[in-house]
């Protein structure tokens, strides 16, 4: 496996992405012609007041609506060249991938690809935390000059498809946000990040080089 580390830094928000493949992760993925973005398993923070009942419906909301903005990250890549395969439909998708529309299925991965009808599928966690609230930190900012994070999230995604139970290609996205950090914005960069660091993005390298390499019979 090859690692490729990526640091970003802005004044609110530090991001830090690191992408594993395999070798022959461009002539297998050249195969593809459709692969589905399974509904990631998603943490968020548990306030006080929220019941079991109340937890359970705002995770399972927040779990489609990530679903939903990576999809829609992937066509809009596709729809501007930087992605050639095409992406399954949520309804499509969650019809298999989740049982009674809210368990996830346990089925293997390849299992669900067979079911989905696609060459392979992404699977993913996201964890969304928020270590202290904006007031906590503007106070302690004020008395000791040290910003606190108020906003974090971390995104593991890997892809695997019919032919290999390993993954061929996997993700860590990270970004946190501190006093005056906005929450969509966290989300939004993240899950641009992932779409873009993906073996279907042939004008981002390393890809780029690997697929010269094939192409040209290296």
């Amino acid at each position: 496996m090859k690692a490729i580390p990526f640091l970003f830094s802005l004044l609110l928000l530090t991001a830090c992405v690191q992408v594993n493949y395999v070798n022959d992760v461009i002539p297998i993925t050249q195969k593809h012609l459709t692969i589905a973005i399974l509904p990631p398993q998603t943490s968020i923070e548990r306030k006080i007041w929220m019941s079991d009942e109340k937890y359970a419906e705002l995770t399972t909301d927040k779990q489609l609506h990530l679903q939903s903005k990576l999809i829609k990250s992937f066509e809009k890549r596709m729809n501007i060249g930087e992605c050639f395969v095409a992406i399954l439909d949520q309804p499509t998708t969650n019809s298999v991938a989740l049982l009674d529309g809210l368990q996830p299925n346990p089925a293997s991965p390849a299992s669900l690809c067979r079911q989905l009808h696609v060459d392979a599928v992404i699977q993913s966690t996201i964890d969304i935390r928020e270590p202290v609230s904006e007031a906590t930190a503007f106070l302690f900012q004020r008395s000791t000059g040290t910003n606190l994070v108020t906003n974090s999230m971390t995104l593991n995604a890997r892809l695997i498809d019919t032919l290999n139970a390993q993954p061929l290609w996997s993700l860590s996205a990270s970004k946190f946000g501190y006093l005056g950090s906005i929450k969509s914005v966290i989300e939004n960069k993240i899950i641009r990040r992932t779409t873009r660091n993906t073996p279907y993005n042939l004008k981002k390298n390393p890809y780029k080089k690997l697929y010269v390499k094939y192409t040209q019979g290296f």
